[in-house]
């Protein structure tokens, strides 16, 4: 039984993009198996991986309910948080809560928040210097995972600066927002959030870039909502590069009034491609543009995944996890931005 649940969201999901899977059809003809490395292509999307694998974003997302509406308005996403067995694709695009957008309060401009243990909330610092004149800085910690919270005693780690790019009542709405790691001093992140509405049509996105030092990934994420709230469609592109033909891109659909969604998560390398698209009714994991391996469902409820070749047979225990393994940490580091976006 193979298990790729994982949880990067901070709030409630109201459901998944765990795409349903029907019997094989043993007549269709198959293509050849297609030659993929799965050591070579985690080498490859590793790096993009491992730059948001820093303790300041797990920090930043951590509090991230204490300043998202400075920079964002819309809804919360997050991959599936089932313990069970689950296609591939299985992404989450249903919106869990609308955020109210709003801006940097003139009264608050320049301010720069710390944690509070004992109110365990955000207060203003009077003495604290270096926050934008045009919005607002909030002090980052080390987190604890026990108490869901910054660990005591608290030990900062750098900081977010949150500010306005556009002017007021101007749309797009831009807000410009940087992550600094304080030790060794580093511009961990420096991206703008887009926020736009025309004609009913409310379009978002994120552009910008994350380091680790090491490795520079470039964000580019924009998307599309539309619809009365319960009654939307909902998409999204996103992609983060860290060279020439190296990255990670996602597309996600989900359209209410029918219950129908979809997924792909795209890997580019050396050349090569490793794409898995999700269907109504399988999962198809292509390279190069020939089947590797087709997900379909056991014939139990809760069984395990099957993973078939193109030749109908079982997919090695061995390779099934290394293609998971290799899926999982790509759709990590995306779903850091996905869960940023906001339509």
């Amino acid at each position: 039984m193979i298990h790729v649940g994982r949880c990067l969201g901070r709030g409630a999901v109201a459901a998944t993009l765990v795409l349903a899977v029907a019997c094989h059809d043993d007549t269709a003809p198959r293509p050849p198996a297609a030659a993929f490395d799965a050591a070579r292509a985690r080498a490859q999307i590793e790096p993009i991986a491992v730059v948001f694998d820093q303790s300041i974003f797990k920090s930043f997302n951590g509090a991230l309910s204490f300043y998202e509406d400075f920079f964002r308005s819309g809804i919360v996403f997050a991959p599936d948080v089932g313990a069970g067995p689950r296609s591939l694709a299985g992404r989450t695009a249903i919106p869990a809560a609308r955020i109210a957008a709003t801006r940097v309060p003139a009264t608050a401009m320049g301010t720069t928040y710390v944690y509070d243990p004992e109110t365990k909330t955000y207060v203003p610092d009077p003495d604290a210097t270096g926050a934008p004149a045009a919005g607002v800085r909030f002090v980052l910690y080390a987190w604890s995972d026990v108490s869901v919270g910054p660990a005591l005693p608290l030990t900062r780690i750098g900081y977010v600066d949150i500010a306005a790019v556009s002017l007021e009542g101007v749309s797009p709405r831009l807000t410009q927002v940087v992550v600094v790691r304080d030790a060794p001093m580093t511009r961990a992140a420096d991206f703008v959030t887009v926020h736009g509405s025309v004609d009913g049509v409310e379009s978002f996105g994120i552009s910008g870039t994350a380091t680790d030092g090491t490795t520079t990934v470039s964000v580019a994420l924009d998307g599309t909502y539309t619809g009365a709230p319960g009654n939307h469609q909902l998409t999204f592109n996103s992609t983060l590069s860290s060279g020439p033909g190296i990255g990670v891109h996602e597309t996600l659909t989900y359209d209410q009034v029918t219950v129908a969604q979809g997924g792909t998560l795209e890997l580019t390398y050396d050349g090569h491609t490793l794409s898995d698209r999700g269907t109504p009714s399988r999962n198809d994991v292509t390279f190069d543009g020939g089947l590797y391996a087709t997900v379909l469902p056991s014939n139990e409820p809760g069984g395990a995944l099957a993973y078939l070749r193109p030749d109908g047979s079982p997919l090695p225990l061995e390779e099934i996890l290394d293609l998971t393994g290799l899926l999982q940490r790509a759709e990590v580091a995306d779903f850091f931005w996905i869960n940023l976006a906001w339509p």
